[in-house]
């Protein structure tokens, strides 16, 4: 039965950013503007709020690729980089989120939500927002300094409303993962890890993707990663279909008849993205 007493995802998003005073922004450092979400940030922009950047699974990028991306990022708002590998990151984003608030103080809450019952009372109010599978739950986690919210790599763990009491001034707002996609937009659903892999329509095309990125950015990752060795001639063409079949022998992804399977290999491609085993 369909529960007629959930808030319309939007409305609440909207609701939540609306009461914050600062919004965080979850990223995946591997791939920040395609992890970007352009209708939050209008919302965002739209109530005047301050914006942190928390560029998630840093420690899975070099510094030097990182201070490329960034650049955009610095001009809209704060940034901040994590990574579970360095949990002094953390507190470093915790004094970003004092900072900012000491600067600017408390935001103007709308109108249309005076007199009205507060989600969130406390000196400091920040939500956590970003795509599922981002890293939103452990962030909050390190930030409240216990484990509050379920963390899992399937995508969509984090149903509702959450509030975290990270100390006495400052109190987190847990939002759902924020997913204006189309169904369609397989390849940036899985990318971000938004839909777990055993649901994906068109994997090859995703693992089509991931390759051409690789053999662009880091070939020398997927050589390490699968024991294989990738050609001069498979980069300048940006041939994936070639890799593929290269990981599926390596790793042998038989079918029947002794075909290579490449189903199999794309699906393992894709893990190996999400779990952060592909570097770049």
């Amino acid at each position: 039965m369909k529960n007629t007493n959930i808030e319309p995802y939007w409305d609440l998003v909207s609701r939540v950013v609306k009461e914050s005073d600062i919004v965080l922004e979850v990223l995946d450092s591997r791939l920040i503007e395609f992890s970007r979400n352009k209708e939050l940030e209008s919302l965002i922009k739209d109530y005047k709020k301050n914006v942190i950047f928390v560029v998630n699974k840093s420690d899975l990028v070099s510094k030097k690729k990182l201070k490329k991306e960034i650049k955009k990022l610095k001009k809209e708002g704060e940034v901040v980089f994590v990574s579970k590998k360095n949990k002094k990151s953390f507190k470093i984003l915790l004094l970003a989120i004092k900072k900012i608030f000491k600067k600017y103080g408390k935001s103007e809450i709308p109108e249309e939500l005076l007199g009205k019952a507060r989600l969130a009372k406390a000196d400091i109010v920040v939500s956590v927002v970003g795509y599922p599978n981002v890293g939103k739950s452990s962030i909050i986690n390190f930030l409240a300094h216990r484990k509050k919210t379920k963390v899992s790599k399937k995508a969509g763990t984090t149903h509702g409303i959450h509030w975290i009491k990270v100390t006495n001034e400052i109190k987190l707002i847990d939002t759902p993962g924020v997913v204006p996609l189309k169904n369609e937009d397989e390849i940036k659903i899985a990318l971000i890890g938004a839909k777990n892999i055993e649901k994906l329509k068109e994997p090859l095309k995703v693992s089509n993707f991931i390759i051409r990125y690789f053999l662009e950015k880091n070939k020398k990752e997927l050589e390490r990663l699968y024991g294989i060795n990738i050609t001069s001639e498979e980069i300048k063409n940006k041939d994936s279909e070639s890799v593929i079949k290269k990981i599926a022998e390596k790793k042998r992804f038989l079918i029947k008849g002794g075909e290579l399977d490449e189903n199999r290999a794309s699906f393992l491609i894709i893990k190996d993205w999400q779990d952060g085993k592909l570097r770049v």
